[in-house]
């Protein structure tokens, strides 16, 4: 019988990863699990690697509905020429615009103020016109007893979604055993808030009707037609309040979720696992500035997602000088040609199986060692040896090392590659730990989106 070529410790290791994974798909036996993304997207997962084709083709007809880039699809290997690096073709950008405030925020505004700049009256408006027209479609349909709660529903309106809006993030901070507990008469739950606000029959109604969008006019091809109009006023919101800085990053989130909705994702390289994931970009106070909701690979063409998802966020903030930082996912040569045509610096961790890279990247380097090459666009591509290689890609930095004004244990001080340095400082959300963060200033899109996927999908 002709032996394995594998090792018996390595297929030992695959059974008991794969039942690890087995274990994780069964544990929740209401989930839908038919749409997994097939995109792993997470730095910790270093050993998914996609394929030449995948990362090839770039097609541009899918960049937003309102998209213009003109995106070369025809670059060749062969067409690019490396040389040592020098900088001589790095282009150099000046930023020029006054990160910041967009509005006068006066000293002494409250919490309500500041919730109040991202939820704004005509949030509240759409949410009023929605409710009672999927209520009234409702009960035009059904037929009711005399006892049905539904029989007294009467419509709503701002002043009632705002105290509706308010008990739901209450609930956040207070939590119970069940919805119920909250109107509690028990020592054990009675409070002086929830009953003082509505009573628990019509805010179970408000929940049962709570919409976004016409029901009847949604389209087949829109997983999130119930919800793409409050997401776009949110956002328009969050890019009226603050002008970014120079420096912002793209990465993705993920918002917890185990319920049933075919988008829902399933990452093994994420701390949360089981979710809905949101591209993000964010500045390196955690602000965020504008997301995407990843519907599924159904919803979109795989090839070339990550430069349609870089290049539709950072649209509004081109051509002033920005610096994109991107982790692996995303960064690419393509993503970086089309950035500098439109005055904006690429920096990030790159992936040393992409396509049109210099052949450099496939040297062996000793502790301490750094190697590049720069193109004659600027694109420059350098492969720095640490405790592991760690490739590079910048159209702002040469391959000097700098000091990073830390010492190892020797105290002998740590000089870290500049564009790494500008990676892993400059871009706080990248991290699992400033994820976090990254949601924290925009905390009410959470609370949303776990209330919207769960109710207001169905």
């Amino acid at each position: 019988m002709a032996s394995s070529s594998r090792p018996k410790r390595q297929r030992i290791n695959d059974c008991i990863n794969d039942d690890e994974i087995v274990n994780e798909l069964f544990c929740d036996e209401l989930s839908d699990f038919s749409d997994f993304s097939e995109i792993d997207d997470s730095d910790a997962d270093r050993d998914y690697f996609p394929s030449e084709s995948e990362n090839s083709v770039v097609d541009s007809t899918n960049i937003g509905n309102n998209q213009d880039f003109n995106i070369e699809n025809n670059h060749n290997t062969s067409s690019t020429v490396w040389f040592d690096v020098s900088g001589t073709y790095q282009k150099p950008l000046i930023f020029n615009k006054t990160p910041g405030f967009k509005i006068d925020i006066p000293d002494n505004a409250s919490a309500l103020n500041y919730f109040k700049l991202f939820c704004s009256t005509d949030i509240f408006e759409l949410m009023v016109v929605e409710t009672n027209r999927n209520a009234e479609q409702f009960l035009s349909k059904s037929r009711l007893t005399k006892s049905s709660r539904f029989s007294k529903w009467s419509p709503t309106n701002v002043d009632e979604i705002e105290k509706f809006m308010g008990l739901l993030l209450w609930f956040g901070l207070v939590q119970m055993p069940s919805l119920e507990s909250y109107w509690s008469t028990k020592i054990r739950y009675k409070n002086n808030v929830a009953p003082k606000i509505m009573s628990q029959n019509r805010f179970e109604l408000l929940l049962r009707f709570w919409h976004f969008a016409d029901n009847e006019e949604t389209p087949d091809n829109d997983r999130i037609y119930k919800v793409r109009d409050l997401l776009e006023r949110v956002v328009k919101n969050y890019q009226n309040v603050m002008e970014p800085d120079e420096y912002l990053a793209i990465d993705e989130s993920m918002v917890p979720f185990r319920g049933r909705l075919k988008f829902k994702q399933y990452i093994p390289g994420k701390a949360h696992k089981y979710g809905v994931k949101l591209f993000k970009i964010c500045e390196k106070n955690g602000y965020t500035h504008d997301l995407q909701v990843y519907a599924g690979k159904n919803q979109v063409d795989g090839k070339g997602l990550a430069l349609r998802v870089v290049m539709e966020l950072i649209r509004p903030y081109l051509n002033v000088g920005r610096t994109v930082v991107t982790d692996n996912f995303y960064t690419s040569m393509p993503l970086a040609r089309e950035l500098l045509k439109n005055n904006t610096h690429l920096v990030g961790t790159l992936r040393t199986n992409r396509v049109k890279l210099p052949e450099v990247l496939k040297t062996k380097l000793k502790k301490g060692q750094i190697i590049g090459k720069e193109s004659t666009d600027g694109v420059v591509v350098a492969k720095w040896h640490d405790k592991r290689d760690v490739a590079m890609l910048s159209t702002k930095h040469g391959i000097e090392m700098i000091d990073t004004g830390k010492k190892n244990r020797n105290d002998e001080p740590q000089k870290q590659k500049r564009c790494l340095h500008c990676y892993s400082h400059k871009t706080t959300v990248l991290g699992s730990k400033s994820a976090a963060l990254a949601t924290k200033k925009n905390r009410h899109v959470l609370l949303y989106a776990i209330v919207l996927f769960k109710n207001a999908l169905s």
